[in-house]
């Protein structure tokens, strides 16, 4: 309810007041003085470089004090939250070297980060790798957001025609897909709630601009998937508009509505939450919607009789005329404007008001303008809010239980259901899914995919995927995604060869996961950077090659042909840099690790670049704009992450061969060059793995195809390491940091701290 939700709110502002002043028993003292420092150590190879810190305070000034000169900051002094750039000079030595950066703020304790920097290596290790012919054999695919990646017409708005822009930064690193957000008309600035699957967004470009992308996408080999998003639709929807205004609208059949939820569930009359029954009712994803047979204003006259029993009464009029006298203190609170009318007195206990009004949720009665405390709103009995003409309707306060929107006459109150607890969103309803290929709102779906196939697309990302039907543990998700995908896929055949591209975003762990892979061919594998940020975050790399193998057998028992989705983070999850304690080292390796295991690795931008961000404010601080360093780059997005000011431009990077854009790039035309490397079998080294916990930093795997052979190493620790390997290597072919090696029967291999390297085998 309307009112109930913004008296709500009201009361939490008041808590969050009251819980900020520290209670009654502090009032008057000030607050104490707070220091923080992110993360507590920072870890340097031999090499020169820089990696940042981020301080919280509340101090007016802190100052911060390095104990060696070999180890600088860009300030010395500083007040409230912002970032300190940590540099170090290339050690010289060969043991390694640490130190202590301190903060210091009046009335707060000292706060320490060590900073620890390994030692330069032997004379280090010649990388003869083979020129790559220019196919891009690696499956890499960019996600990028249209809004935040480059703007062609100065609105700064990122657009189609700036994606054709930097399509040769993106053939440079090596991406053969693009995955576009939503691109469609929405309601909010992400995209994510669509209000027409058959257009584009006109600040992104046209139809033609649209086009253009698509076609200059393929002439670089780079494939096009749009992001689909069809659990749900925005409210503001014309199918969900029109199936509020008129209650034989066929796009009733639509969306999961209902008069009463809970009953409707209990009886299995909601297929799309029918496997749960009773227990899947929960009231937080429901909300309620007003349907009206007109949107225009009315000239109403309003009667209020007051008693312990209040009654209000409404007639239509032709004109809008008031008499009585002013200062009744009974109020009508009606419209998306929140007015608020007084009533005039005409005799004892008797109030009216004429109006012109049109109102979307109704009318409340009110005795207060200022107050929404008990006693001081009325409304109706829920059920039984409906008025008709010239009849009277009871109303009752909300002193005792919650008093439902008074509805207009013509007015029909009904629940729509959003599972993400929002009412911006209203789920879409395919009815059961055995048979859910023949619901209407299926097969307007797949109508509108065939629109943007004949354009020329690739492929979908399918957002929610496992939220089509509330029980995700059923197999309703899958066997709805199966139909979905043949649909699509028969379509998509009749004027292509391949098979259309459909990745799934199903958030859960890989054994959740799984079953999803009857539906869709590709899923995203979120339990793939679960486990490689544990390792890196606890310098433990034996244990990776295991549980990415396991994932893979659990996912072939369900597809033998399915395509693993890996990934560090998106725009759904805390930037990788900033989980990894904003160590550029550990950012590195883990952008090495992704593009020499197994699957179809995906590039979220900026990530090549060492983006960081954190979601705690919200999701737009993990969408800064593309740091192009030219009038591309947008201004759209201006929540910007703290760290954000520290990471360098593409052009800076560029110029920069240690950057991490660079090893991005190295390591993506490797993967790209090599078949063992793009699309081989992934193999446990049979020395180096989860049962060697004596090297248990070491992550090491084969690549194999056809008679192809490669060997990979990490070092996960910021200790050099040394392993032997047995195996007849050929020649290095990749290195990351500092890596040196003794060839002969048995290789010897000395890996700095984050360092990586990759043999080819004879």
């Amino acid at each position: 309810m309307k009112r109930l939700f913004s008296c709500a709110v009201v009361l939490l502002s008041i808590a969050v007041l009251a819980i900020g002043c520290g209670g009654d028993d502090t009032s008057g003292e000030p607050s104490a003085v707070t220091l923080s420092a992110t993360p507590s150590s920072l870890e340097f190879t031999a090499e020169s470089y820089s990696q940042s810190i981020d301080v919280s305070s509340n101090a007016a000034k802190w100052i911060v004090t390095v104990a060696d000169a070999w180890c600088q900051t860009n300030i010395t002094t500083g007040s409230g939250d912002r970032s300190i750039t940590v540099t170090v000079s290339a050690n010289p030595g060969d043991t390694t070297r640490s130190t202590t950066l301190t903060l210091r703020a009046a009335g707060a304790a000292d706060v320490t980060v060590t900073v620890s920097q390994s030692a330069e290596t032997a004379d280090g290790i010649e990388v003869e790798p083979d020129a790559w012919d220019g196919v891009k054999r690696a499956d890499i695919t960019y996600q990028l957001l249209i809004y935040s990646f480059a703007d062609s017409d100065g609105d700064g708005i990122g657009d189609f025609r700036g994606i054709i822009s930097k399509l040769d930064y993106l053939d440079e690193l090596g991406v053969s897909a693009i995955w576009l957000s939503p691109a469609h008309p929405a309601a909010s600035y992400h995209g994510y709630d669509v209000k027409d699957y058959d257009a584009l967004d006109p600040r992104y470009g046209t139809e033609q601009d649209f086009k253009a992308l698509i076609d200059a996408a393929h002439e670089h080999g780079i494939k096009i998937y749009m992001d689909y998003v069809i659990n749900h639709t925005s409210k503001e929807h014309p199918w969900f508009l029109e199936a509020l205004a008129d209650e034989t609208s066929p796009y009733r059949e639509y969306f999961v509505l209902s008069h009463d939820p809970k009953a409707d569930i209990a009886a299995g009359r909601i297929p799309m939450i029918a496997t749960e029954g009773a227990a899947g009712y929960d009231a937080g994803q429901w909300f309620s919607a007003v349907t009206q047979p007109s949107t225009e204003p009315q000239k109403l006259k309003f009667t209020l009789e007051w008693s312990s029993s209040p009654k209000l009464t409404v007639e239509q009029v032709d004109n809008v005329e008031n008499s009585g006298t002013a200062g009744s203190g009974k109020y009508l609170y009606y419209g998306d404007d929140d007015a608020c009318v007084e009533f005039y007195t005409q005799q004892d206990n008797i109030y009216t008001l004429s109006l012109e009004m049109y109102s979307s949720w109704g009318c409340l009665i009110r005795t207060s303008k200022t107050s929404w405390s008990a006693g001081t709103k009325y409304g109706a009995k829920s059920g039984a809010n409906t008025m008709e003409w010239g009849v009277p309707l009871t109303l009752i306060s909300n002193s005792g239980s919650e008093p439902a929107d008074i509805l207009l006459p013509g007015m029909e109150s009904i629940m729509y259901h959003s599972h993400f607890w929002t009412d911006w969103f209203v789920d879409l309803d395919y009815g059961a899914a055995a048979d859910c290929e023949n619901s209407p709102a299926f097969k307007a779906i797949c109508r509108s995919a065939e629109k943007w196939i004949d354009m020329g697309i690739d492929g979908l990302r399918l957002d929610a995927a496992k939220h089509v039907y509330h029980n995700a543990s059923s197999d309703e998700n899958p066997i709805f995604w199966n139909k979905f995908y043949t649909a699509l896929n028969d379509y998509f055949h009749r004027t292509r060869t391949e098979d259309i591209y459909m990745v799934g975003e199903v958030y859960s762990d890989y054994n959740e996961v799984a079953p999803y892979y009857y539906g869709l061919p590709s899923l995203f594998e979120f339990s793939y950077w679960y486990r490689l940020e544990w390792a890196l975050n606890n310098s433990t790399g034996c244990y990776l090659a295991q549980d990415l193998l396991s994932y893979r057998e659990l996912y072939a028992s369900v597809r033998p042909d399915f395509i693993e989705a890996t990934k560090l983070t998106n725009h759904d999850e805390n930037r990788a840099m900033s989980l990894l304690g904003n160590s550029v080292n550990k950012a590195k390796l883990a952008g090495a690790v992704l593009l020499t295991s197994c699957g179809s690795p995906y590039i979220y931008y900026g990530e090549e670049l060492g983006y960081v961000g954190r979601k705690d404010n919200g999701d737009e601080y993990l969408r800064s704009p593309m740091k192009w360093g030219d009038a591309s780059t947008t201004t759209y997005m201006d929540k910007i992450y703290t760290g954000m000011n520290n990471v360098k431009d593409v052009p800076a990077q560029s110029d920069d061969e240690s950057s991490m854009l660079n090893v991005y790039r190295s390591f993506s035309q490797l993967r790209n060059t090599y078949p063992a490397l793009a699309v081989g079998e992934m193999k446990l080294h049979a020395f180096y793995n989860a049962d060697n916990t004596q090297y248990k930093q070491i992550a090491a795997w084969y690549r194999e195809q056809d008679d192809q052979r490669m060997l990979v190493i990490h070092n996960f620790s910021s200790t050099a390491t040394t392993v032997s390997v047995d195996d007849e290597i050929d020649r290095a072919v990749a290195v990351l940091n500092s890596v040196s090696a003794n060839y002969g029967s048995t290789t010897t291999v000395r890996l700095g701290g984050y360092s990586s390297v990759v043999f080819l085998l004879k």
